[in-house]
């Protein structure tokens, strides 16, 4: 074994099997022990959360998640045009925190303006409130990406809209998702470029006073496109992307696999970056499709011969190889009421600043448009609440 590895599968041990220190009182709050308080039921868009103790610094707790109200969101315009049964359904999609993302298609000379209209009634009216987006801006993406290279106009125009999108954030709280399938990076000609860009965009959105960015890493089954998932590939994304200034990294943003492979994955990471001379970033794990965790490979698509990323919908509760909702989103994942495992759990109280909703499975191909359809799939199939199990 030559020293890399050694110094890899060293920090890879510490980090999955030594659990953090916890102060006593914490350990009897997580325990449920008499005489301390329990862990609160209320979800994060209702009212704050507080971390966990081996979490201290996480920058999601609080403060209210903020859940955006007008046309930018796809689900909105149809759950408030809806009534009854099926209003109450599209409420557990529409009334809790998602990400916006935004890509090439704002212009440049608008995303300053759309981002902060967008910020503006997130936080209705409450500056502390947290606002969530997803920068989706990389020309040319996925599959394009590994056949050309970025243009230098292309390039000119990612850091003029790099540059408005920070103006239009300004001074908010808010969680940034850099760049999902981050895996394209790996196949791209001009690696050099696109990692200079990213880094760069990393470390401007860093600079904001108060915004946390979570530079996308994949998924627990795909680190890169084509080859064995070895977690040094999902370690390298980062690392071209400038984890060095970001809060830390995200996963599962376009595939199904469950928060258990999720954590046991980004540890992974964590201690490849360890050994890579990097400090333990924190990350974030996308839950907005993961109710029923299904290996992309083993995903069946809404219609014949169809994409992946269109899986079909749960219609039952027991019906298995389809997406549906999972844990709602919170900044304290390791509470009891999801139900980790043991040492997941341990894992994520450090680790893991939140289940975050930055996935879209409610929209046709996790992208565009909204089908109500599906949405209203999840929302009867979905095992989760708001607060815990079903």
């Amino acid at each position: 074994m030559d020293l890399v590895t050694f110094a890899r599968t060293l920090a890879c041990a510490i980090l999955l099997v030594t659990p953090a220190a916890v102060p006593q009182a914490a350990t009897a709050v997580e325990a449920g022990q008499p005489g301390r308080a329990p862990a609160s039921s209320e979800p994060v868009w209702i009212a704050p959360a507080e971390p966990h103790p081996e979490n201290p610094t996480n920058p999601l707790v609080r403060r209210l998640w903020g859940v955006y109200q007008g046309p930018q969101d796809q689900v909105w315009r149809p759950y408030t045009r809806s009534t009854g049964r099926t209003r109450e359904a599209l409420a557990t999609i529409a009334e809790r925190p998602r990400a916006k993302w935004y890509a090439k298609y704002l212009p440049d000379n608008r995303v300053r303006s759309t981002v902060t209209d967008y910020v503006a009634n997130s936080q209705a009216g409450n500056p502390e409130t947290l606002v969530q987006m997803a920068v989706f801006r990389m020309a040319p993406w996925e599959g394009e990406a590994c056949k050309r290279p970025t243009t230098a106009k292309e390039a000119a125009s990612y850091r003029t809209w790099i540059q408005e999108l920070a103006a239009g954030i300004g001074s908010a709280h808010t969680l940034v998702v850099m760049q999902p399938d981050g895996p394209f990076l790996l196949c791209a000609p001009d690696r050099a470029v696109k990692s200079e860009l990213l880094t760069w965009a990393t470390q401007t959105l860093s600079a904001l006073p108060n915004t946390s960015v979570y530079i996308d890493a994949g998924a627990a089954d795909w680190c890169e496109n084509g080859t064995a998932q070895e977690s040094f590939r999902c370690a390298k994304i980062l690392e071209l992307s400038g984890i060095q200034y970001a809060r830390g990294f995200a996963l599962d943003s376009t595939h199904y696999t469950g928060p258990v492979e999720n954590i046991d994955r980004g540890m992974e990471i964590i201690a490849e970056l360890v050994a890579d001379g990097y400090a333990a970033p924190h990350f974030i794990v996308d839950t907005a499709k993961s109710g029923r965790p299904t290996m992309w490979r083993d995903m069946v698509s809404a219609t014949p011969k169809g994409l992946r990323n269109n899986a079909r919908t749960c219609t039952g509760r027991t019906m298995t190889r389809c997406v549906t909702l999972g844990i709602p989103p919170t900044p304290r994942p390791a509470d009891p009421q999801w139900g980790l495992p043991a040492l997941q759990r341990q894992q994520a109280a450090q680790y893991v600043d939140g289940f975050v909703w930055f996935g879209r499975p409610w929209l046709f191909n996790q992208a565009d448009p909204f089908v109500k359809s599906r949405a209203l799939d999840m929302a009867a199939s979905t095992p989760w609440t708001a607060t815990g199990p079903r």
